[in-house]
């Protein structure tokens, strides 16, 4: 992860955005006082709402950890998807 101050940001705003992009690495970037914000790509932040949202709900999340727990041992089934 790029970290960089705000006046670096503010010089090269379209290099960084497009690298953040480009890479799906997020940037730091840090004002004079010490405060600090994170520019990441808007598909990620999406992503991380979501997991949020679906972890909130302690029956969601228990069932999400059980599912995971069985396709990490194989006990899974393949379908194929049919379309309607």
């Amino acid at each position: 992860m790029t970290a960089m101050t705000l006046n670096e940001a503010k010089e090269n705003l379209e290099k960084i955005v497009n690298q953040v992009i480009d890479d799906s690495e997020p940037a730091i970037v840090c004002t004079d006082s010490g405060r600090q914000v994170v520019v990441l790509p808007l598909d990620e932040f999406n992503s991380w709402k979501e997991t949020i949202y679906l972890l909130s709900n302690p029956a969601n999340a228990a069932h999400l950890g059980k599912s995971i727990e069985e396709a990490r041992i194989g006990k899974f089934e393949q379908k194929e998807l049919v379309d309607a």
